[in-house]
């Protein structure tokens, strides 16, 4: 079953730099730093340590306006 924007069903609503970097078979650095410049959206939590997540429509997105393979296997 597919949810919303072509997004799996099953998929976690905030990914880490991790996951995404899985997801799109890139290094866990590359997605950092597209997240600290914000060509990636993403949404941070202040309290602890302070990680981003991406909400995975708009990784859907980034990959899709950059050409990028999006496995989201790997994030199930």
């Amino acid at each position: 079953m597919t949810a919303a924007h072509g997004v799996p069903a099953g998929i976690p609503h905030g990914l880490t730099a991790g996951q995404v970097a899985r997801a799109l078979n890139l290094k866990e650095e590359t997605v950092k730093r597209a997240l600290t410049t914000g060509a990636l959206p993403s949404w941070r939590v202040e309290h602890g340590r302070g990680w981003r997540y991406v909400r995975p429509h708009d990784l859907a997105t980034f990959a899709a306006d950059r050409g990028l393979p999006l496995d989201w296997g790997e994030l199930l």
